[in-house]
C-alpha cells in the first residue's frame, strides 16, 4: 500500500502545497487531470489538495470517480478564508462532506494576484471588495478582507508551507 498526492489548482496555491508535502513524504504526485484509477488501486491515503472557488472544491467530481473506496482519504481546501470565518468553512465543509463523508479535512490558506486572473474574476473581486469596504471593519470576515486587499494592492499571500508540519 502506497500514500498519494493530487492537487487541484487555478493559480497555483494548492500546487506549491502538494508538491512541498509530496517532496517532504516522497509520496507520488499527481494533478487532478492527470490522475487515473488505477494510479491509485494501492493508494492506502490520498491527500487531496485543490483550490477553493465561490466555496466549491475544483476537482471534486473528478476525485469521486476515481478515489477507491478502501483508501483513507484527507481533503486539503486551499483558499482565502481562515479559521475565523466559520460560516465559509462549513460552507466548504459541507460540500466536502456529501461526496466524502469520512474524509478528514484540513484548511490552509493560498494566495492571490490580481495580474493572474481574467476580466470575469476580476471583475467579482472588485464587487466583493465594493460590497466589504461597505461594512464596519468587526464586521468583515477575513476572506472578505483578503480579496480587498487584492483589489486595493494587487495581491494577498497566506502561503505557510509550516502548516504541512501537521498533515499526518
Amino acid at each position: 500500500m502506497t500514500n498519494s498526492v493530487i492537487y487541484a489548482t487555478k493559480k497555483g496555491s494548492a500546487e506549491v502545497y502538494a508538491k512541498a508535502f509530496a517532496q517532504k513524504k516522497n509520496y507520488p504526485i499527481y494533478e487532478h487531470k492527470q490522475v487515473l484509477s488505477d494510479d491509485l488501486i494501492d493508494a492506502e491515503k490520498i491527500y487531496y489538495f485543490a483550490s477553493v472557488y465561490a466555496g466549491s472544491l475544483l476537482g471534486m467530481e473528478e476525485l469521486e470517480k476515481k478515489v477507491p473506496e478502501n483508501s483513507r482519504l484527507t481533503i486539503l481546501p486551499v483558499g482565502l478564508s481562515s479559521v475565523n470565518d466559520h460560516e465559509k468553512l462549513a460552507e466548504i465543509r459541507e460540500g466536502i462532506v456529501k461526496v466524502f463523508p469520512q474524509a478528514k479535512i484540513i484548511h490552509l490558506r493560498g494566495r492571490l494576484n490580481k495580474e493572474q486572473l481574467k476580466l470575469p474574476e476580476k471583475l467579482i473581486i472588485k464587487m466583493i471588495s465594493k460590497s466589504s469596504r461597505k461594512k464596519a471593519e468587526q464586521e468583515k470576515l477575513d476572506i472578505e478582507k483578503a480579496i480587498e486587499q487584492v483589489d486595493t494592492t494587487g495581491s494577498v499571500d497566506y502561503l505557510d508551507l509550516a502548516e504541512l508540519v501537521n498533515i499526518d
